[in-house]
């Protein structure tokens, strides 16, 4: 079964949870927000380790399959193939627009996720 991800065109960008329909500032726009090609998600970790800092390792690149508008325009479905716990999520939100057709200011949002819970 695919983890679901919801998102939208949004005033600030807090991924709680993944699961969760946030927000959206204004209507998106249905034509970019139903293509999965305006979207692009990339997840890696972290070692834990005494010293500062680590490189991102790791590296998964997992398919967005479906982005389904909301009747209102107001948030998008996103159904991605394989979520990662313990890694960070990075979203890119590049060909996103409004129904305006403006970009988002902030095209990206990162989500730790430290729990997926059981199917």
């Amino acid at each position: 079964m695919n983890r679901v991800l919801q998102h939208a065109l949004l005033s600030s960008l807090a991924l709680a949870l993944f699961c969760q329909s946030l927000p959206a500032a204004e209507p998106v726009d249905p034509a970019t927000a139903s293509n999965t090609a305006s979207y692009r998600m990339e997840t890696y970790e972290y070692i834990y380790r005494s010293e500062y800092g680590s490189p991102e390792v790791d590296r998964t690149t997992p398919t967005i399959t479906t982005a389904t508008v909301a009747a209102d325009g107001r948030s998008v479905r996103l159904v991605v193939d394989k979520l990662e716990e313990g890694h960070v999520h990075e979203l890119h939100l590049r060909g996103l627009r409004s129904a305006k057709g403006q970009p988002l200011l902030h095209p990206a949002a990162y989500y730790t996720l430290n729990y997926l819970p059981e199917k």
